[in-house]
């Protein structure tokens, strides 16, 4: 446990922060720290790997759209949607029982995204699709005792290193004859953060879950160069131009997660999850740049204005502050019989913008989120000879109210002025899942 804790990484936000993990436990807002037992256990809590019956296999679908706007004209955030596919395998040897999990999650669009910010331009900063990327998790977990599981994790993710290369000749008075040559390059290498997380079971009606994951930074890095000439007539001028962005493209924080499951009365669950989050640590999104520029001017016939110097970019602080983040989870046994049982679901999560008004240079647009979810699920028992074990399907609804929020300029003459920005999100999820006893 202690070897794993003290791995180092940084990564990008998983898409569990931004879509949830498991369709049941995003019904359920994500209020299962305490008794999670599926796949999700991957991302909510890795001690529930242990605490299953058997082995678990698990394929959903889940996706979310945006209607975001800023002074009311939608602002096209895309939708994000993705499959994800887990495994839970619990074992046991003699007492001693273990187990590992797996969880993976491929976005449907695109396996990576990468965006500079451009200060004069309002953004959503936490809903963008940036940080939806692969999503690799895995786990391993212990129940040294009937009533203590302990779970601990490594989760993957790629920042990229990209490189764009341009040459040839550019022609300033015949663009016929200019020829240009790029060529572009990608490296998406692996990070990782760790994760961990116990549960205790005081009773068959209650139990209680830690969790905690590490911070989770991106830092991508963009060079461009440009090696050519620039042509007047018969004569060349030759020219180097370099540019090299470092930045911040996604960030998640540090989170502390304490969760309870109750059983108040038969046929009822009731969670109820308490997540704190290290906003306040959040490293800025302005990339720093450092730009050169050669070029030999003598030789050209043509008077040309250029600059000495080519200032680049520095980073800004953020002033964001941490949150406390609650879920409220409801699961009900609406019917049951001896082969089949029917399950509905409520979830509500509030999540307060870390982000403050944006007054100054910056614009990262936010707000508050209340997000509410419906669904349910289906389990069909005694399907021997066929599965030795259960077949669950899931489905949900999920609806985000994102309150206006005005960000009014200190100066002046600021280049984007005063602005509202508020919306709302819809989501929806199905999964298959066999449970082997």
């Amino acid at each position: 446990v202690l070897l794993l804790l003290g791995i180092t990484g940084r990564a990008s936000a998983t898409p569990g922060d931004t879509l949830g993990f498991g369709t049941r436990n995003i019904n359920l807002g994500g209020a299962v720290t305490a008794d999670v037992e599926d796949v999700g256990a991957n991302y909510y809590n890795p001690a529930g790997i242990v605490r299953g019956p058997g082995l678990r296999l698990s394929v959903s679908y889940v996706s979310v759209s945006s209607l975001l706007e800023i002074n009311g004209n939608d602002s096209d955030v895309e939708r994000m949607s993705g499959l994800t596919i887990g495994i839970v395998a619990p074992l046991q040897i003699g007492d001693f029982r273990f187990g590992f999990g797996l969880g993976v999650h491929l976005p449907d669009q695109r396996l990576s995204r990468t965006r500079s910010t451009i200060q004069t331009r309002p953004r959503w900063e936490r809903y963008d699709t940036r940080p939806h990327k692969v999503f690799l998790s895995t786990n391993i977990a212990f129940r040294p005792i009937d009533w203590l599981l302990i779970g601990v994790g490594i989760t993957f993710q790629s920042p990229s290193d990209l490189e764009l290369l341009i040459d040839g000749d550019a022609d300033l008075f015949r663009v016929t004859n200019t020829r240009l040559r790029h060529q572009f390059g990608g490296d998406l290498t692996s990070t990782r953060y760790p994760q961990a997380g116990v549960q205790f079971i005081a009773s068959e009606a209650l139990s209680l879950g830690i969790s905690w994951r590490g911070a989770l930074t991106l830092r991508n890095r963009l060079s461009a160069t440009v090696e050519g000439n620039v042509v007047v007539g018969t004569v060349r001028a030759p020219l180097d131009f370099s540019l090299v962005s470092n930045s911040v493209s996604t960030y998640m924080p540090q989170q502390l997660t304490l969760g309870v499951s109750a059983n108040p009365v038969e046929r009822l669950r009731v969670s109820m999850d308490l997540t704190w989050m290290d906003w306040s640590k959040h490293p800025s999104l302005i990339p720093s740049e450092q730009i050169t520029l050669e070029i030999d001017l003598s030789m050209l016939p043509v008077m040309l204005d250029i600059p000495e110097e080519i200032g680049g970019r520095s980073p800004i602080p953020m002033n964001m502050r941490d949150t406390l983040v609650p879920r409220v989870g409801v699961e009900f046994d609406a019917y049951q019989s001896t082969s089949t049982l029917v399950q509905t679901r409520f979830g509500y999560v509030y999540e307060g913008t870390p982000f403050p008004i944006q007054r100054g240079a910056t614009n990262f647009v936010d707000s508050d989120r209340h997000t509410f979810s419906l669904g349910a699920g289906v389990r069909f028992s005694d399907l021997r000879p066929t599965i030795p074990g259960h077949l669950q399907l899931d489905a949900y609804f999920q609806y985000a109210y994102l309150p206006t929020r005005n960000h009014q300029k200190d100066s002046l003459v600021d280049p984007v002025g005063d602005y509202t920005a508020g919306g709302q999100q819809w989501g929806a999820g199905v999964s298959l899942e066999v449970v082997f006893e």
